[in-house]
């Protein structure tokens, strides 16, 4: 696995060896990156990589701009492999892991008053995660107005076409993989 482009294009990442993971293959990453720079901001904004796994998305993002990354995954050894890759990647300034699920996750960020101009979901497929976290990102205050998020998901989960003031803009299926693309509106618009 790699980073696909950016100023650290062409970096082998680190996988772990007895961690169950379905990383995100490098054409899907750079299909999802192509259509997020094309419409979305990206330079200089704080993302949120939630299930998280090797941290390739929020890496990637760093790669490409972003200002900052937490991610958040709950399994230790998910952990000691994001932390190896933003060390091996010298990006470990910019990036910061919390340890918890994804609902946990949402609940630490905002308690410390964080703020996400994207967020990056990823979770493990056919467990339900798609729809509650969608739901819980819609009324947190996590998100900046005009923030993305992108879903990665099998075609079976799809979420809605909205969930508050998040509003789907696009979807992609990428043979198993469907990516959702959604933006936080101001509640007027939504």
């Amino acid at each position: 696995m790699r980073i696909v482009a950016g100023s650290l294009g062409g970096r082998q990442l680190k996988v772990p060896r007895s961690y169950r993971l379905r990383p995100t293959a490098d054409q899907i990453r750079e299909a999802i990156f192509n259509i997020l720079v094309s419409r979305f901001p990206l330079e200089d904004v704080a993302v949120l990589d939630l299930f998280a796994g090797t941290g390739a998305l929020g890496i990637e993002a760093l790669s490409r701009g972003a200002r900052s990354a937490v991610f958040v995954d709950p399994h230790p050894e998910a952990q000691r492999v994001i932390r190896e890759n933003l060390t091996l990647t010298g990006l470990r300034r910019r990036g910061r892991v919390i340890r918890a699920y994804a609902a946990k996750g949402i609940k630490v960020a905002e308690a410390q008053g964080l703020r996400f101009g994207g967020v990056f979901l990823d979770p493990p497929y056919g467990e339900g995660w798609v729809e509650r976290t969608l739901q819980q990102l819609a009324v947190s205050a996590v998100l900046q107005p005009g923030a993305w998020v992108v879903v990665e998901h099998s075609p079976q989960e799809e979420g809605g076409n909205t969930y508050g003031c998040l509003v789907l803009t696009d979807r992609r299926r990428y043979g198993t993989t469907e990516v959702s693309f959604y933006l936080h509106q101001a509640e007027e618009a939504a």
